[in-house]
């Protein structure tokens, strides 16, 4: 059963009762906590809906630091060493909400390489070119700076990594680390190497979020967006299922341009799987993509049946 990301309707509600009632008629009866969800609101969702996983932070944070999203408000890879510190303390602090509430994942983020030619600049000029003539130089240029730039980011992600996991493990909590829609962001395909073969332990692995591979596929980021399932297909956790229109991602399964069909050749009976469709997609949109994945192979006879009599064959 496919997940919803809480992310499609968090915003238009102020109780956690109408959000509840809006997810099940919707069809969902399994859900996905975005870093929107107010504290107050997890305990009455748990209470009715299955919650599979939690996206980093969550309860939602009182404040965000100016020049920073609610996705991203605290990097363990700052080389701010108050921030990393902080970033570790709130990451503990979602670990212990899915503890609590029997979730077996947190989805992550783990940063950044801070660059002069950042991600968000790289993709304006894919834009502006279309990946023309002007954009392999330039995209280069960006590979080097960010080669020449890693080292410090990723090493303060590994340090906190080591501290993070210890924690996650006690917990019994597994930590997904998703792949970045930025491409300044880590962990990079080369990063997530580093990271896996720096911890070998079941509690961490692979978020692959469908939408953000396969713009990095457009930008030249990576040959293909299902590099990350095949280089790591061991090591996958869960996936954000959501649609690409251009460079526009979050759109509803089946309304697109992502071929599904190859993307689940790699789940399995342990995959999380979790609908992030955003709020731009309409109801009728929203329902008709759960008939979409299921015809994509997303629903497997076995993996239903699975969750009867045990593992699949």
């Amino acid at each position: 059963m496919i997940a919803l990301s809480t992310v499609y309707s968090i915003s238009k509600h102020t109780n956690p009762f109408s959000l509840i009632d809006e997810i099940k008629s919707l069809g969902f009866s399994k859900v996905e906590l975005n870093v929107e969800v107010p504290e107050d609101f997890i305990l009455e969702i748990a209470k009715k809906l299955k919650v599979v996983s939690i996206h980093n932070y969550c309860p939602k944070l009182d404040t965000i630091p100016d020049g920073r999203t609610i996705y991203s408000p605290y990097n363990i890879s700052s080389l701010d060493d108050n921030e990393r510190k902080t970033a570790i303390t709130l990451t503990k602090k979602t670990i212990d909400v899915a503890n609590d509430i029997g979730a077996g994942a947190v989805v992550f983020h783990t940063g950044e390489v801070q660059m002069e030619l950042s991600g968000r600049i790289l993709a304006k000029k894919y834009n502006e070119t279309g990946g023309g003539k002007e954009y392999p130089e330039f995209f280069n240029a960006f590979l080097s700076e960010r080669k020449l730039k890693l080292k410090p980011f990723i090493e303060n992600v590994l340090i906190s990594l080591d501290e993070i996991l210890e924690y996650a493990s006690r917990k019994n909590v597994r930590l997904g680390l998703e792949n970045r829609f930025w491409a300044n962001e880590i962990p990079s395909l080369e990063d997530y190497k580093i990271i896996f073969q720096k911890f070998e332990t079941d509690y961490l692995g692979l978020w692959y979020d469908v939408g953000h591979a396969y713009v990095a596929e457009k930008q030249r980021v990576i040959s293909s967006h299902l590099d990350f399932l095949k280089d790591f297909s061991s090591k996958i956790i869960g996936m954000h299922l959501h649609d690409v229109i251009g460079v526009y991602d979050h759109k509803a399964p089946g309304t697109g341009e992502v071929d599904f069909k190859k993307i689940s050749e790699f789940v399995k009976d342990t995959t999380i799987l979790v609908n992030e469709t955003h709020k731009s997609a309409t109801k009728e949109q929203l329902q008709n993509s759960k008939t979409y994945l299921k015809n994509c192979g997303f629903i497997k006879p076995c993996l239903l049946a699975s969750q009867k009599r045990g593992r699949c064959n």
